[in-house]
């Protein structure tokens, strides 16, 4: 039996143990694609698998374990997410070059029997998956997502700056968060909250997802909390996947982020929250986890969540997305990021 001891597996109803799941899932259909997305660091990982340039033995050994899973229980792999996290440039695009290489060679080391006296990068390649401008479209529509992502993890940061985060300025900073969500943005993120909720109480762990105790520069934090937007971004992937009636897979996010898996192990979806009519940018919506072992902190949070929750309910907003008041807030947050790390 081959298992996947150094990687986090996390599904649309939360934490999953492998192989266990995937051989539950084949004996109930057989017929049912079970596909594996794979987080930016993994492909990357695959890419220096496939040019023969792992820094570490046991790196090599850990993606040659997940390639003869995936070939012993007959897995799709999905590298395009992480591909395009690898290839984007210049803000808001993505190097299609770039990214249609990085495809095919992760493709083609998940498809070609292991041969450990043969490296990949010394066969004959004439592969190609098909790529071409449908991604950049499709990436340039999927990346409002990532932005409001972005800016909303941008928000919990200069508020954690303001109000240092601990279990006594936890409503106080989750309020503010609220309230900005409304005024600014008119959605809910439910990763997001999940997030917001466990740093403002101190949660140094998922604290690192936006680089709060970090000594060095501000391109330092953004880049961290890009990365961490990314993250979210495959989790929604992966939920989206879920409630699409019209399609029936088995859906595995692979990372080894224990900070991500911490954060969504106990996630059980709900459902898809809509905002300002477009349904394209629809946002997952799942039962948050308030671990605190104060009742009342806990119920506090829970009847601030449950206003927040209900406002966003009523509200009926038609208004198109507005990606240029996106790029507007990003700009002032990562000015009022650098003013505040400048004062402290």
């Amino acid at each position: 039996m081959i298992a996947l001891p150094s990687f986090y597996i996390l599904t649309s109803n939360g934490a999953s143990v492998l192989p266990d799941a995937i051989q539950r899932e084949r004996a109930i259909n057989q017929n049912r694609p079970i596909l594996f997305y794979l987080d930016a660091n993994l492909c990357l990982d695959v890419i220096n698998y496939f040019e023969n340039k792992q820094a570490h033995p046991q790196s090599k050994t850990n993606i040659e374990i997940l390639i003869l899973f995936c070939q012993r229980y007959n897995i799709e792999v999905v590298p395009k997410f992480g591909s395009m996290e690898l290839c984007r440039e210049h803000f808001n695009n993505l190097n299609i070059t770039k990214y249609k290489d990085f495809v095919n060679k992760i493709t083609y080391a998940f498809d070609t029997p292991l041969d450990e006296n043969v490296k990949l990068n010394d066969r004959i390649f004439n592969y190609d998956v098909e790529v071409n401008d449908t991604d950049s479209i499709a990436f340039k529509g999927l990346f409002p997502l990532l932005l409001i992502s972005y800016i909303s993890l941008l928000k919990i940061y200069f508020l954690c700056k303001k109000n240092k985060p601990n279990k006594g300025s936890v409503l106080k900073n989750l309020k503010l968060f609220f309230h900005w969500c409304n005024k600014h943005i008119n959605t809910s993120m439910a990763s997001e909250i999940q997030l917001a909720i466990k740093i403002f109480g101190g949660d140094s762990g998922i604290g690192k997802m936006i680089c709060i105790d970090k000594k060095g520069g501000h391109q330092d934090v953004f880049r961290t909390i890009w990365g961490t937007a990314w993250d979210l971004f495959h989790i929604r992937m992966v939920h989206f996947n879920a409630i699409n009636t019209g399609i029936d897979q088995g859906v595995y996010f692979i990372t080894r982020d224990e900070n991500l898996y911490t954060l969504f192990k106990t996630c059980q979806i709900k459902g898809a929250l809509s905002f300002s009519g477009q349904p394209i940018v629809s946002f997952v919506n799942y039962d948050i986890d308030i671990q605190y072992k104060d009742k009342s902190i806990k119920e506090s949070i829970e009847d601030a969540l449950e206003i927040f929750t209900f406002e966003r309910s009523i509200l009926n907003s038609t208004e198109p997305l507005d990606i240029k008041l996106l790029e507007e807030l990003r700009t002032k947050l990562e000015y009022d990021i650098c003013s505040v790390r400048n004062e402290l």
